[in-house]
């Protein structure tokens, strides 16, 4: 039997990670992105899966050679996280967009008012949160997410942090990292657009009363 192992994990302390549900097509749908504020950091993992043939683990062979790895990420926190929460709702927001996936954004402060940005444009769900590595961290943690990072389709990507402009994102990219001083967006889903003044007002229906009873 084949023997996968997930290498090469690191993992950076983030406060701000946002989760954009993408379409059918793999577009991201901006306006259900929903933000999340943690005041404890939580940890964005990225690691390789790689798979080595079992053919190349036998008795006395000395060949090592390794399938083509596939990108692995992960949402990890400690147990006792104050915020655990709020990390179960980000890790539901992923599995809630199982089927399309969704594109995740993370901010990690460094200077005062700059931070590390990290995109990972399509996070495909994948349920199997305890294969994630967790030995190396100190205390009790759980993976909450876990996901293969997919590489996207060309399409463009509107002007978000830390981009001024609208960037299109090649084939194959599968990670984006950047240095920025634009700070991460407000918890939460965005504001909506406001309607045009000349949007009609909504006009408060009446529900109709039951049958046999005379009307309120």
């Amino acid at each position: 039997m084949d023997r996968e192992e997930i290498t090469h994990v690191s993992s950076a302390a983030v406060t701000v990670l946002r989760v954009t549900p993408l379409e059918e097509d793999g577009t991201p749908d901006h306006g259900w992105a929903m933000t999340y504020h943690y005041r404890e950091p939580v940890l964005l993992g990225s690691g390789a899966l790689e798979r080595i043939p079992s053919f190349l683990n036998a008795p006395g062979e000395n060949l090592r050679e390794w399938l083509p790895p596939r990108r692995l990420a992960a949402i990890v926190a400690p147990l006792d996280h104050e915020q655990s929460r709020d990390v179960y709702a980000l890790a539901q927001g992923l599995w809630q967009r199982r089927r399309t996936g969704s594109a995740v954004e993370a901010w990690q402060p460094q200077e005062p008012g700059t931070w590390w940005y990290t995109l990972i444009p399509w996070w495909r769900y994948n349920p199997d949160t305890d294969r994630w590595p967790l030995k190396e961290l100190e205390g009790d943690h759980r993976a909450y997410a876990f996901g293969d990072v997919r590489p996207v389709n060309t399409y463009a990507w509107p002007a978000l942090p830390p981009f001024p402009e609208a960037k299109a994102l090649g084939p194959g990219t599968q990670v984006v990292i950047a240095f920025t001083e634009t700070p991460p967006p407000p918890p939460g889903l965005p504001p909506s657009p406001e309607p045009p003044h000349d949007y009609p007002a909504a006009v408060p229906r009446r529900r109709p009363a039951p049958r046999g009873r005379p009307p309120v």
